[in-house]
């Protein structure tokens, strides 16, 4: 079932169209709104806005008639803003969600993605100035004589590490023709003379909060009250969040649980393990936190949702989603039994890892600033918590850092251009399974090495760097848009608030990792309401069984994945070499765990091809034709 909108709009009109509104009891995740007086002006919104209240009073906005639902919608609101305060007064709007507005007088269509990009819009711009855009990028392919693959998103998707690829050079998606609207970015099209003008309106840079301190315990008070802000404004209609037993996941489901105050029982989504002895015994954090007063359980059997099982059942979507092979079925698995409990709300407790989590990479500050002493005496600390020699600390966590990027890749790797052995290679060398006409032709190791210094040489300190990088791999919405949505469901993540996220890339430069201890500042945050073994762990466990199990059992539906997938014409696959290292992986024989990163897109991309040359025939019928990237070029 699809869900979102398209809109088509002309000079002096505009067409809606709409698909499913959810599901009977819950909130609507499309709503639309229409002013008619100087000029007619119509905006639809899909997603949500929250700290509505705090938006009014900011902006001074006329209250909108209360007890009306179609007044008190989200593309109610979203249109009074934009009528009082034009673009500008957009830039204030928060929450997860995608906008457009059509203005007649003005003769223009307004497209507006919140930062974390909670839902894609796409568009595309014809001859006569008519503009398509929407949610879904098919209905847009449809209006088009042909479907041509973009060879310029292929070769960025096959060096990229595991991540999406929302922010593309030019805006450009998986096909010709179609380009996207960026996350934190807003887009005016100009019906007049068919001109689109896009500017980003969130920096996160610019954006960060700075806490004034670097103690520990009021950092965490600060960080309590804007997630449990952000926490009480996602809360809509029946709530339910995921519990791995993790202090993340936990934390939302406990504040979800007392913001909730009584009115009704949180649902507690938990994946449970028995006949996988390491991840069984993840069991007790998640019974402490299932346990817990004001929490209704729903414990789902995750013997049976392994990663690599949604062959056959991963719905279609628009663009290949590089982590789909990881949380095709567990999300599957988790949405239905939300889906089940009618739930309108699921939260998650992803992004904390990303202000939280104590790696020392602050060891290439006290290296950069001469500091050789300080440098390795901390090294010398964090290699006794860890167990190991000092300078597994001081060489990938300081030294890796002040080199050049390539060294990172290794200099006979990049000698070979950029190429590495299996059990050799990582995330940032090419796959051995990529032919090296194509990976020449199109640079990959060019595009590898700007991924890599995006990562880490953004900016200073590198701690700051790989957390604005890491924003990138939240903009996915395939688990959003393509498994919660269908069921009427909204998925959001609280960490990924941007006032939460703003006040952690301020903390990153206050707060000193410490070894031996699991996330600090978010412990102290939760002091007294998190169960005390969830708090206290020294480390969360990791889901590797889950991954090596799900491979190994799915391994004859992949290999015929492989040996079926429509690529052939394309030129970039070497099936020979990558069925060798699928069956070495299978066997774990990976080598560097970036590895199975390009293993995992590589499959997922693999998947999504067959998906939409099937799709795309069908729409065609018998004489229909599916044009592949090289055809262009």
């Amino acid at each position: 079932m699809n869900v979102g909108f398209t809109v088509f709009a002309r000079p002096a009109e505009a067409e809606f169209r709409v698909r499913d509104h959810g599901q009977q009891g819950r909130p609507p995740l499309v709503t639309q709104a229409a002013a008619v007086g100087v000029r007619a002006v119509r905006a639809v919104l899909m997603g949500r806005l929250y700290y509505r209240a705090e938006l009014r009073v900011a902006l001074n906005l006329a209250a909108l008639r209360l007890g009306d639902p179609e007044a008190e919608s989200d593309a109610a609101l979203a249109l009074a803003v934009y009528l009082q305060r034009g673009l500008e007064g957009l830039e204030h709007l928060e929450g997860d969600f995608a906008l457009m507005i059509f203005d007649e007088g003005a003769r223009r269509l307004v497209a507006m993605r919140d930062p974390m990009g909670g839902y894609p819009i796409f568009y595309t711009v014809r001859p006569n100035n008519a503009v398509a855009a929407g949610t879904r990028m098919g209905t847009l392919l449809d209006e088009q004589a042909t479907r041509t693959l973009n060879q310029e998103y292929l070769a960025d998707y096959l060096v990229s590490p595991g991540v999406p690829l929302e922010d593309t050079p030019n805006a450009r998606t998986a096909y010709q023709g179609v380009e996207r609207v960026l996350p934190g970015c807003i887009a005016v099209f100009d019906l007049a003379s068919g001109k689109v003008e896009q500017h980003r309106y969130w920096d996160w840079l610019q954006r960060r909060v700075d806490p004034g301190t670097d103690k520990v315990a009021e950092l965490g008070e600060q960080f309590l009250d804007r997630l449990r802000a952000a926490v009480r404004e996602r809360i809509r209609g029946r709530t339910a969040a995921h519990v791995s037993g993790g202090m993340d996941s936990t934390a939302v489901a406990l504040i979800a649980r007392d913001c909730l105050q009584g009115r009704e029982s949180l649902h507690a989504l938990s994946l449970v393990f028995e006949r996988l002895p390491y991840l069984a015994r993840e069991r007790t954090y998640v019974e402490s936190a299932l346990d817990q007063h004001g929490v209704t359980p729903h414990r789902i059997n995750g013997d049976e949702a392994l990663e690599f099982g949604c062959c056959d059942t991963a719905p279609a979507h628009d663009e290949p989603c590089p982590g789909l092979m990881r949380l095709g079925l567990s999300d599957q698995a988790l949405d239905d039994a939300a889906a089940g409990a009618g739930v309108a709300t699921v939260m998650t407790g992803l992004g904390a890892d990303d202000i939280f989590a104590q790696h020392p990479v602050h060891l290439t500050e006290l290296l950069r600033g001469g500091r050789l002493w300080a440098a390795w005496s901390e090294a010398s600390r964090w290699a006794d918590a860890w167990n190991c020699n000092v300078w597994d600390m001081l060489g990938p966590f300081g030294l890796a850092n002040l080199l050049p990027a390539w060294s990172r890749m290794g200099a006979g790797n990049w000698l070979r251009g950029g190429y590495a052995r299996w059990g050799g290679n990582s995330e940032w060398t090419i796959a051995p399974w990529i032919r090296p006409d194509f990976a020449r032709r199109m640079g990959l190791r060019e595009r590898s090495l700007a991924n890599l210094r995006r990562t880490y040489h953004a900016c200073r300190p590198v701690r700051l760097s790989m957390a604005l990088d890491s924003i990138r791999m939240y903009q996915d919405g395939f688990s959003r848009l393509h498994l919660a949505a269908p069921r009427g469901i909204v998925l959001t993540h609280p960490f990924l608030d941007p006032r939460v996220f703003s006040l952690g890339l301020g903390a990153l430069t206050r707060a000193r990792p410490e070894p031996g201890t699991q996330k600090p500042v978010l412990a102290a945050a939760m002091r007294g309401i998190l169960p005390e073994c969830i708090l206290n762990r020294e480390v969360k466990g990791h889901f590797n069984e889950s991954y090596y199990t799900g491979l190994s059992r799915n391994l004859p539906r992949l290999e015929a994945l492989v040996e079926q997938a429509p690529v052939d014409d394309l030129g970039f696959l070497d099936k020979r070499s990558l069925l060798d290292c699928l069956q070495r992986a299978a066997l774990g024989n990976a080598g560097d765990a970036g590895a199975l990163l390009h293993l995992n897109g590589t499959l997922s991309l693999l998947l999504w091809l067959t998906q939409q040359r099937s799709g795309a025939l069908m729409a065609a019928g018998p004489a229909g034709q599916w044009e592949r990237a090289d055809a262009a070029a």
